[in-house]
């Protein structure tokens, strides 16, 4: 996630007073060994035919804010969180069954996000979060976030993507496109 999404977590713990939760030891993040890729970052690589391989050394613990099954955070959870989804129980199978173009649309919608976190950072959500509570304290955390290089639409997904973009992107925000206010967002 981005540390914009991050600041929106922030006050709402601040607002709720759970603050103190991310001083819990579950907010403290696993070892990161290599650096890894931002979305934008990955989409950047990958149209530079360069390797985009990815760590091994994951944080796979549950999520601090799942308590009973139930996601404390909900009206804020990051978008990461937000586009799961699946046309099938994923307990059957044991995997998600995401409808054609859902991918591409989803990681576009990610990538827009992390363009507008200019200065921003992105990581996991502890990484995040435990960063922006120790701001200042502490080196930096995460990744630098990065604007959109391009986007990554599979030939078979471009019907399906390429109206959701068209839409968006003609859409106007105070007297100009939303495309327009997009490039100015990381001006």
């Amino acid at each position: 996630m981005s540390s914009l999404e991050g600041q929106g977590i922030m006050a709402y713990l601040a607002e709720a007073g759970r603050e103190s939760e991310l001083a819990a030891p579950a907010f403290q993040p696993a070892e990161s060994k290599t650096r890894r890729l931002t979305t934008n970052g990955f989409v950047a690589a990958h149209l530079r035919s360069e390797p985009t391989e990815e760590p091994g050394n994951w944080d796979l613990r549950p999520c601090p804010f799942l308590a009973d099954n139930t996601c404390t955070i909900y009206p804020v959870r990051p978008f990461g969180c937000r586009l799961f989804a699946s046309l099938a129980p994923c307990a059957k199978s044991g995997a998600a069954e995401m409808p054609p173009g859902y991918l591409a649309a989803s990681t576009i919608m990610l990538q827009l996000i992390e363009h507008l976190d200019n200065n921003g950072r992105w990581g996991t959500l502890v990484e995040v979060l435990g960063g922006l509570a120790r701001k200042g304290q502490t080196e930096p955390f995460g990744e630098p976030t990065a604007p959109v290089p391009g986007f990554l639409i599979a030939p078979d997904e471009r019907a399906l993507v390429e109206p959701l973009l068209h839409a968006l992107f003609d859409r106007e925000i105070n007297g100009q496109t939303f495309e327009q206010w997009l490039h100015g967002a990381r001006s």
